[in-house]
């Protein structure tokens, strides 16, 4: 049974170019071990499935198995993939992966008789190429095809790794463990020094105002909140915003920012001014968080307008019950008919990427039915989030626990940055009575912030952080 190993170049860029003579090595050792040959596939078509697939196959003629590995896979490693290759032939398989590592550390293997079952599939499932396309039509119906595992003798899934050579952010990863050799060493590594796994913030938050027009009454219970809301109107300007995120496109590379987390967004004048410069980088996804009190005929239209010229714009609405008795008893302030109204006028005209968000909680747990059925008519993708206690600093009113019984660390303090409307960076989000102020972005690098932060996160793996003793959030991350 032939093998060929087959180096996809079509995925090269500026991270994985730095890793190419490593990598060049490691595939020439590959070849030596298994007595095979190599080639390279440089213009595969990477925008259309059909042709993405069609160039595969055609360079691998005369071959029965192809190691498929893109050459943005630097850490792929030498000893597991020999290890899947006497799996793959010794089981005859179709496809052979391997489970419980980060991706890229195990290349899969698919036989060139498979070709016909993944040509089919693609006729009627939607798949974009990817470094990972061929491993997810073979899992649209893995019925169709013998597929057998490699399995991890370590669960890595926890620490959610990706070594594909990407972007920024992974390359400072896999930069901190290209020269182990062995996986062994790369796992006791990942799990002795915290500081490895943390790279760069991958979730932003940014309050671009201290406003708010339909207060939580738990929050409003806190007196930090609660003064907070006393204080001196603050926005953004314009100005500013393109301060901080410049400096945010910069440091991070990639990212996802939340524009709108404790406060409401579009009670800031500039809010169509600030979006419209957010969305031109197109590396960034913005996600507007707004509560659709404030989201007029006037300001849907400019929004749905936004979101029809770019993709990486997103919406979430946060709405926590349709049902008038049940917001009096979780909001201070708003007006829930003119909410759903609002809410209404805008997703009758479809707009894309967006999202409802509702919180489960004792208020609003036996009325989740009911608000489904409603929004159901707009097919709006909804998106259930547990309840904050904001690390007992308010009234305990989640349902259930649903934390997991492995902690490697809080996830916001190893992904997230917290960012309010003076500028001003907290440990995490959940600091609301703002009792550790890192720094400031106006006064500070963000590479000297982010280094800040890191002992936090460290304390916090290794359970010596009191700030966190009452959280239940270190299990949840967005990105």
């Amino acid at each position: 049974m032939s093998f060929l190993i087959l180096i996809d170049k079509s995925f090269s860029n500026i991270y994985s170019e730095e890793f190419d003579d490593i990598f060049n090595e490691k595939v020439n050792a590959l070849k030596n071990i298994l007595n095979c040959q190599v080639k390279e596939l440089r213009d595969n078509d990477i925008n259309i499935i059909e042709n993405y697939l069609n160039n595969i196959y055609r360079e691998s003629d005369g071959y029965d198995n192809i190691i498929y590995i893109p050459s943005n896979m630097p850490l792929f490693n030498i000893d597991e993939t020999v290890k899947l290759t006497k799996i793959h032939e010794e089981n005859i398989a179709y496809f052979s992966y391997g489970e419980n590592y980060p991706l890229g550390v195990v290349p899969f293997i698919v036989r060139r008789d498979a070709f016909e079952k993944l040509f089919n599939i693609i006729k009627t499932k939607t798949i974009k190429p990817s470094e990972n396309a061929i491993s997810n039509i073979v899992f649209v119906d893995p019925n169709f095809f013998e597929i057998e595992i490699i399995i991890s003798e370590y669960d890595m899934r926890y620490y959610r790794l990706s070594f594909i050579a990407d972007c920024k952010r992974n390359a400072m990863l896999i930069s901190k463990l290209i020269n182990y050799k062995s996986y062994d060493d790369i796992v006791n590594s990942i799990k002795e020094n915290p500081s490895i796994r943390r790279t760069l913030p991958s979730y932003i938050e940014l309050d671009i105002n201290n406003r708010q027009n339909a207060v939580n009454k738990y929050l409003f219970e806190n007196e930090a909140f609660k003064n907070e809301l006393s204080k001196e109107e603050k926005n953004i300007t314009l100005e500013e915003f393109k301060s901080i995120y410049d400096k945010l496109v910069n440091f991070c590379g990639d990212f996802h920012l939340s524009i709108g987390s404790y406060y409401e967004p579009l009670l800031n004048g500039d809010i169509f001014e600030i979006l419209d410069y957010a969305v031109k980088n197109k590396s960034v996804n913005i996600y507007l968080e707004t509560n659709a009190l404030a989201l007029d005929e006037e300001k849907a239209k400019k929004l749905i307008n936004l979101q029809i010229e770019n993709d990486n714009l997103h919406v979430i609405i946060h709405l926590d019950t349709i049902d008038e008795n049940v917001y009096s008893r979780i909001y201070e302030s708003g007006d829930i008919k003119r909410t759903i109204s609002n809410i209404d006028y805008y997703l009758l005209r479809e707009p894309k990427n967006t999202y409802l968000q509702i919180v489960k909680q004792k208020d609003n747990f036996d009325y989740l039915s009911s608000y489904y059925k409603y929004f159901d008519k707009y097919k709006a993708e909804i998106i259930m989030q547990k309840f904050y206690t904001y690390r007992g600093m308010i009234s305990d009113n989640r349902v259930g626990d649903m934390a997991p019984l492995i902690n490697v660390g809080c996830w916001h303090l190893a992904r997230d940055l917290f960012i309010d409307a003076y500028g001003d960076v907290y440990i995490c989000k959940f600091d609301i009575n703002k009792d550790k102020k890192i720094s400031s972005v106006y006064d500070d690098s963000l590479e000297n912030i982010w280094h800040l932060l890191e002992k936090y996160y460290i304390d916090n793996v290794f359970s010596k952080l009191d700030f966190c003793k009452n959280c239940d959030e270190w299990y949840l991350y967005n990105f």
